[in-house]
């Protein structure tokens, strides 16, 4: 399956929130559509499961999201991005606008972000 969205490099510390609580993560990439986290020890989870993930990126700006776990394994976890504040998606769409420095490659993922809807 090819991907519509690119993937960006983070490795920020985050919060992983299930019905069985919080669970310290690492954000391994993230892209307009979802994310890949890293635990040492995920809670039990099922694919399909609601989450909400929490991504401090400094004192003032964060950014959160609920989605649906796609699919997990071992340390990792695959979670799709369903419902987000508009504060975070603009934090979002900077992060992705900065490293991937081509505004006309941003606008296209939006384009395709918002069909998909």
């Amino acid at each position: 399956m090819e991907r519509r969205f690119q993937r960006i490099p983070l490795e920020f510390p985050a919060t992983l929130l299930t019905d069985g609580g919080g669970c310290p993560v690492r954000v391994e990439d993230i892209s307009l559509r979802g994310v890949l986290l890293e635990a040492a020890d995920l809670p039990a989870m099922a694919d399909g499961d609601e989450v909400s993930v929490d991504i401090p990126l400094s004192d003032e700006a964060r950014i959160t999201f609920e989605g649906r776990v796609r699919w997990h394994e071992g340390l990792w976890v695959g979670v799709e991005i369903e419902a987000m504040p508009l504060e975070s998606a603009s934090h979002l769409r900077r992060l992705v606008e900065l490293n991937l420095g081509d505004e006309a490659l941003l606008e296209r993922e939006f384009a395709a972000l918002i069909a998909s809807h």
